[in-house]
């Protein structure tokens, strides 16, 4: 759960933190800059001249890049619509799911039988820019760090990414492995 509250450094579990870092939610640009701190479970930005912070579960964060747009900064995709009162007001959520007069749903005339569920706008972009463009490696490599720390449960591991094929199955694809163009018999019953 993305906690909003007053500003606040934490003390436990800081793998990462620094000072000046500017923040971006969407179209929003967050004023004035705050403190960035990567803990082992969270992404906590505070602002002690609003008297704010936000803190993110690294489960919420979808997708982390670094990206030159237009500086170097910090590109995140959090799976979640946020709200921050005083900050940013999110994206509505209606993706053809909107409520009509007596609060009846309708069907949005451009979804074309999609059957959309939402949850294209159950995200919020974000960035973070700090001070300097030296520093974005070094907090890319921090957030990769505590993003390990906190695997997505739902996620397949490397060793189970692979299907357990059968025998005979193993047969048929030594048989494509060895498949030459100029073996005629391969090739007899295929269409010219």
């Amino acid at each position: 759960m993305v906690t909003i509250g007053e500003a606040f450094s934490p003390v436990d579990g800081i793998v990462y933190s620094a000072s000046d870092v500017k923040v971006k939610i969407g179209d929003s640009i967050i004023a004035p800059v705050g403190a960035l701190h990567l803990t082992e479970s969270s992404l906590i930005w505070s602002c002690e001249e609003r008297n704010s912070s936000i803190s993110i579960p690294w489960p919420r964060v979808g997708v982390q890049a670094v990206t030159s747009n237009p500086d170097k900064c910090i590109y995140l995709m959090l799976d979640i619509n946020l709200t921050w009162p005083g900050f940013y007001e999110g994206r509505a959520q209606n993706n053809g799911h909107g409520l009509g007069e007596g609060g009846e749903g309708e069907e949005d005339e451009n979804d074309e039988g999609h059957e959309s569920d939402g949850s294209e706008n159950e995200m919020t972009e974000m960035w973070l820019q700090p001070p300097t463009p030296q520093i974005v490696d070094e907090i890319y490599s921090a957030m990769r760090e505590c993003q390990s720390l906190n695997p997505d449960p739902g996620a397949v591991s490397e060793d189970e990414d692979y299907m357990e094929a059968e025998e005979d199955e193993l047969g048929e694809v030594d048989d494509m492995r060895n498949l030459q163009l100029d073996d005629e018999d391969k090739f007899a019953d295929a269409e010219e």
